[in-house]
């Protein structure tokens, strides 16, 4: 997942900045303007294309882009580092989420705020396609989210998740198994 040129840039932006239905023209600028958390995701995305050219003056301009990234970061409360997340991500409120640099979210997904995706003894999660993650979830482990799958506030997922499953719960456990007991 490393943007390389220019049109996975305009892509990976019009897919982010998408997810956020700002509209289009005089609308999305004036809705960027509103959204913080859509122009964060504006930079990180510059920011990675730049650190992902070769050497030369993208490089250069990558460090600076990521020290102003990680400067609003801290504001918003984001540790998302560069080359983790797919195109179309979803921030919906500003707060504290933290996603290893090991982990893999793939494209279309939505993360709200107080989610920890990371590392368990040096393991990391990968993240399917479309995968919504509940306020305060955690995701830790070596393990799979299989791609739509759904994951309730404050679950800890420990196991691997199918695709399209719906997990709640400390540990995390299949929706239909849960109402059955």
């Amino acid at each position: 997942m490393r943007l390389l040129t220019r049109e996975d840039l305009r892509a990976w932006i019009a897919a982010d900045v998408a997810r956020y239905e700002l509209g289009s023209g005089a609308a999305l600028w004036v809705g960027l303007l509103r959204t913080p958390q859509a122009r964060w995701q504006v930079r990180l995305r510059l920011t990675e294309f730049a650190a992902n050219q070769p050497r030369g003056a993208w490089r250069a301009l990558g460090a600076l882009l990521r020290w102003r990234l990680q400067v609003r970061a801290m504001h918003l409360g984001y540790t998302i580092p560069v080359n983790v997340v797919g195109p179309g991500l979803k921030l919906p409120h500003w707060g504290t989420v933290v996603i290893s640099a090991q982990a893999r979210v793939g494209p279309g997904c939505t993360i709200h705020p107080g989610v920890s995706i990371g590392l368990h003894h040096g393991r990391a999660p990968t993240l399917g396609a479309r995968v919504y993650v509940g306020p305060g979830a955690k995701v830790f482990g070596a393990l799979h989210v299989g791609e739509g799958a759904v994951i309730g506030a404050n679950a800890v997922v420990t196991s691997d998740v199918e695709a399209g499953a719906s997990v709640v719960g400390i540990p995390a456990r299949p929706l239909d198994a849960r109402a059955t007991r």
